[in-house]
């Protein structure tokens, strides 16, 4: 969604700079500060995305979701459990996400034993009847906080476990339990924690869930809660893997729901995922991770990132990816990353602030639009490019960033960076280039930049740059070093794109 946030009269030239152009203004930088510390209150708080969207108003945010589309709902019925070998279940799992951690994760299990839902629809109140009426003790209890589960839980092909308003399902960490579903997880209103003590047999080990093989999620104003443990998914938190050998499910969708203390949303190989309104807070990993997969959206949420993690992470060669109208707020590292051979994304109207590293950052990844984002104050660049062609960089605000408002570094010579109508103003420095190949600039404001306006290579075309008499909007093109290396290699083995077009191209 565009939005008018570049001065109107940039169309008259391809650069504005005015001699009495001064720094950012002070007054207007603390106001940022404070409207960014509010909306990081407001998420530790509980607020939902909606709140949250509003109080970011006076920073120029706004969004207006979809109608989403009505699910068919799932009618509860013929349920059948049993109590299976662990290994059974593992042994599945395998075949799509590895058995590296199988060994670890049998060691943190009190019973190498999981609760399966063999077929049917089942909420979690029918699970511990269907439980109670197979005179299978010591699986799940019910208490006042919820049903506890002290197994592993597999739902299996062609199941649903439908979590109905109010129901929270409890995973013991001490008994090692964890959710697992090749079938269908469905939840509406419900929550999902791990709870308990420590694991007396693996100390790290976190109870997570995984929808897998050929599983699919509907998740709808749920809560999720001290989940995931580990660096790599299926372990992470909640994670969401199609692929593989098994046939894709139909498209997963996690709307308007909280993730607090949970490592990672992860997304594999998950084709059309719609992941919106939903709320991260203290995530450990990236709070959303994107693994492969293609024609996948994630927009209007919300990200109070962890310490040491990206905000938003797409990698894995993921295609056709839409990042939009989301809020990253203190990200430990960058706001959104996009690395290893990601290609065709839309990263469209949203507000990073506050990241450790850069606003956004882009490595070894092409064919991307970055448009009418407001990337403020954050430690490195508003936007890192490294390694990266075939990028469109268009009608940003970029801020008070500690370094460049957009760095651009290690460019391949084929495909070129356009650079248009931005606005740059109280950056530490406005572009800033090294070993760049072939850049194109039109429309871009400087009024606030002055006078740091270029470093690196860059300074060498100040005077080709700043074409004070163009009125026609006339790109200024830059010619670096070009770089030979000819194109490389996606993780998946394909050859990463030579060109590229985007919507609006003639």
């Amino acid at each position: 969604m565009r939005r008018a946030w570049v001065c109107a009269g940039l169309a008259a030239a391809a650069c504005s700079l005015p001699w009495a152009a001064t720094g950012a203004d002070y007054a207007r930088t603390l106001a940022y500060e404070k409207t960014v510390a509010a909306l990081a209150a407001m998420v530790e708080a509980g607020r939902p995305a909606t709140d949250l969207q509003s109080a970011a108003a006076p920073l120029g945010f706004s969004y207006a979701p979809a109608p989403p589309k009505p699910a068919k709902a799932a009618v509860p019925g013929g349920v059948q459990v049993s109590v299976v070998s662990i290994d059974l279940v593992l042994s599945q799992l395998a075949l799509q996400a590895g058995a590296n951690y199988h060994v670890a994760l049998r060691q943190a299990q009190a019973r190498p034993e999981v609760l399966l839902v063999e077929a049917g629809v089942t909420s979690l109140a029918q699970l511990y009847d269907a439980v109670a009426a197979a005179k299978l003790s010591g699986v799940l209890d019910k208490t006042d906080q919820g049903y506890v589960a002290h197994l592993p839980i597999a739902v299996w092909n062609g199941a649903t476990l439908a979590l109905q308003p109010g129901e929270t399902l409890l995973l013991d960490r001490s008994a090692g339990a964890f959710l697992l579903t090749s079938g269908n997880l469905v939840g509406d209103a419900a929550a999902i924690a791990g709870t308990g003590a420590p694991n007396p047999r693996l100390t790290d080990f976190n109870p997570f869930v995984v929808v897998a093989l050929s599983g699919s999620a509907r998740l709808e104003r749920m809560r999720f809660a001290d989940l995931g443990y580990g660096q790599f998914p299926p372990l992470t938190g909640v994670t969401i893997l199609e692929g593989g050998f098994y046939a894709k499910p139909s498209p997963s969708v996690v709307r308007d729901s909280r993730f607090e203390h949970v490592g990672s949303l992860a997304l594999v190989d998950a084709d059309e995922a719609l992941v919106e309104g939903n709320v991260f807070a203290a995530a450990s990993g990236p709070a959303l991770l994107l693994s492969g997969g293609k024609d996948i959206s994630a927009r209007g949420n919300v990200v109070l990132a962890g310490s040491g993690a990206h905000g938003i992470k797409v990698t894995g060669g993921a295609n056709s990816v839409e990042l939009a109208d989301n809020i990253v707020i203190a990200a430990g590292l960058n706001g959104i990353f996009a690395d290893a051979g990601a290609a065709n994304l839309r990263i469209e109207g949203n507000l990073i602030a506050g990241s450790k590293r850069s606003g956004i950052s882009i490595a070894s990844a092409d064919c991307i639009e970055v448009a009418s984002n407001l990337l403020l104050q954050n430690a490195q660049s508003g936007l890192a490019v490294r390694d990266s062609a075939g990028l469109k960089v268009s009608a940003n605000r970029l801020i008070d960033n500690g370094n460049a408002g957009i760095s651009v570094t290690h460019q391949p010579d084929y495909g070129v960076i356009e650079i248009a109508a931005n606005q740059l103003d109280g950056n530490r420095v406005g572009i800033k280039g090294s070993t760049t190949a072939r850049l194109q600039f039109a429309m871009n404001d400087f009024t606030g930049q002055a006078p740091r306006l270029l470093d690196g290579e860059l300074v060498q075309f100040t005077d080709r740059f700043f074409n004070l008499s163009a009125t026609d909007g006339t790109p200024t093109i830059i010619d670096g070093l070009q770089l030979k290396a000819g194109a490389k290699l996606t993780p998946t083995g394909a050859l990463r794109p030579t060109s590229c077009t985007f919507e609006g191209d003639a």
